[in-house]
């Protein structure tokens, strides 16, 4: 008799949703997903991109290979490299190629490495950072310099190429030698001029910043 005077139990309506809107639902959420996906794989290959040039310059560099070294550079008039040597800033390649090949002309043995290289982008711009540390010979004299620097990249037709690059180096005593101990090269008689750039982004120093006799 009890159950008969509880009220009947009623199974809601179920609610019918059309089987094209939840195909089209699922649909967008894969693309939208897919995007998402495609975005994080571009912006890392992006990152990838700039770090393996940092690595190609790094290679020219040692290799003294000044062809495989304008690969890296932007052709834009505008590009530009700040460096110790006076008159320490120089634009476009027309002035960089040749300071690259004083480099190379006078220093040998040069050994760039770098290290902590961090790097990102942003649509058609990204920069690098690191440190660099470059040893090598200036005639007699031993070169053992260190310091940091700061690469920007701009992606031109589909490639990431260097547009500034701008190398800091460590006063002596922070890069663990005596504080009087450094002697410029062109100071010391070692001929006119500034041997050549600092090393390019992450790839090391100026060459003749710091010169020890042995």
């Amino acid at each position: 008799m009890a159950a008969r005077l509880e009220p009947a139990v009623v199974p809601p309506k179920a609610r019918h949703v059309p089987v094209a809107a939840t195909i089209a639902s699922c649909a967008a959420l894969a693309a939208l997903l897919a995007a998402l996906e495609g975005c994080h794989r571009g912006g890392s290959a992006d990152v990838e991109a700039i770090r393996a040039l940092v690595t190609k310059e790094v290679t020219a560099i040692n290799a003294r290979d000044l062809p495989a070294l304008s690969e890296i550079w932007s052709k834009d008039k505008d590009i530009l490299l700040f460096d110790v040597p006076p008159p320490g800033r120089f634009q476009g390649w027309d002035q960089i190629g040749p300071l690259w090949k004083g480099f190379f002309d006078k220093v040998s043995d040069v050994h760039l490495t770098v290290d902590a290289v961090r790097a990102t982008s942003d649509g058609t711009l990204g920069y690098a950072t690191y440190d660099w540390a470059m040893t090598g010979r200036l005639g007699p004299y031993a070169l053992d310099d260190r310091g940091q620097a700061t690469a920007i990249y701009r992606k031109e037709d589909g490639q990431w190429r260097l547009v500034h690059a701008h190398y800091s180096p460590l006063p002596p005593a922070l890069a663990g030698k005596p504080a009087g101990g450094p002697v410029s090269p062109g100071a010391a008689g070692m001929g006119a001029g500034p041997p050549g750039p600092a090393p390019a982004r992450g790839t090391g120093p100026a060459p003749g910043r710091t010169a020890n006799k042995p």
